[in-house]
């Protein structure tokens, strides 16, 4: 296959008009393309993001994916199969949802599990590792393990992968996907989840350039997410080139027994609270509490990725 015939199956399956006949015109796409998935162990705080039209939400129901009965239809998800949407900045999360200038918006933050490591597809980042060498959304390239796939292969069948990952990354990332349905995206996802053992998927954000979503299938969501950090932002000033400004209002403390935010005194916003740490993450970020690189480096102590 070259690179025409590539191009050739991407407006073949785009001029499709049904999800069967989509997944039926990329199937030789795959006999080309290796799905890049990877297990993520404890690390970064994902989060989740959800404009407030009243009161503050109390519990953290409230910031989950809805029950069966009230799942819409979306990106990567049908009607009635709820899907864990996580964003893998605060920045993201806020530009996915629209938030507009004072709008008060609360955010979730959400660790895997550190005894339940959770294995996404990836789509979208061979080229960057072609071009810089690591992957955006896991700031490096475990092991080198996708330059070696890349190095290993001949110029044009890398090229080839690249391309498709480019077009793959394009449909989940389209801009337009509801104007059908999210049928195309939908259809991908399914494509990619019966070739590969993952539970959730990764890609390019819809509404912040060089930002990255996860969706999360609702179940493994469970197992291997908790909570870990919520607060309520006010929205500032629309910034040019995608510049997202916000003033920290509200942090929370920790979760009491019935999953109820329990909130700081005073509204200092230099502090964030972070609970449902370990041990050994408490006692790091204690070393030095008022330093705010404690905490990056917390984060990134624990991360496992293979």
């Amino acid at each position: 296959m070259l690179l025409d015939d590539c191009e050739k199956i991407f407006d073949q399956a785009l001029s499709t008009e049904s999800e069967s006949a989509f997944c039926h015109a990329i199937d030789l796409l795959f006999k080309e393309y290796e799905i890049l998935s990877l297990e993520f162990g404890r690390g970064s705080i994902f989060w989740r993001a959800r404009p407030i039209e009243n009161e503050i939400y109390s519990n953290i129901s409230d910031l989950d994916y809805p029950p069966p009965q009230l799942a819409k239809q979306g990106r990567l998800n049908d009607f009635g199969t709820p899907c864990f949407y996580i964003a893998a900045r605060k920045e993201t999360a806020l530009a996915e949802v629209g938030a507009t200038d004072g709008q008060l918006v609360q955010l979730a933050g959400f660790r895997v599990i550190n005894e339940s490591p959770i294995r996404l597809a990836v789509i979208g980042e061979y080229s960057n590792v072609q071009k810089n060498g690591y992957m955006h959304f896991a700031g490096q390239d475990p092991d080198m393990e996708i330059a070696k796939i890349l190095n290993a292969m001949p110029r044009q069948e890398a090229l080839k992968k690249i391309y498709i990952d480019k077009f793959f990354a394009s449909v989940l990332a389209d801009p337009d996907a509801s104007v059908n349905g999210y049928m195309f995206s939908r259809a991908l996802a399914q494509s990619i989840y019966s070739r590969v053992g993952a539970e959730g998927i990764v890609f390019p954000s819809v509404k912040d350039r060089g930002g990255f979503n996860v969706a999360v299938q609702a179940e493994p969501s469970d197992r291997s997410f908790h909570n870990v950090s919520c607060f309520v932002v006010r929205m500032g000033k629309p910034r040019k080139f995608g510049l997202t400004e916000f003033e920290i209002v509200k942090s929370a403390e920790r979760l009491d027994d019935d999953w109820n935010f329990i909130w700081m005194d005073g509204e200092d916003p230099n502090v964030v609270g972070v609970y449902n740490m370990s041990k050994e993450e408490f006692d790091m970020t204690s070393r030095n509490p008022y330093d705010r690189n404690s905490l990056l480096h917390m984060l990134h102590a624990h991360t496992k990725r293979r």
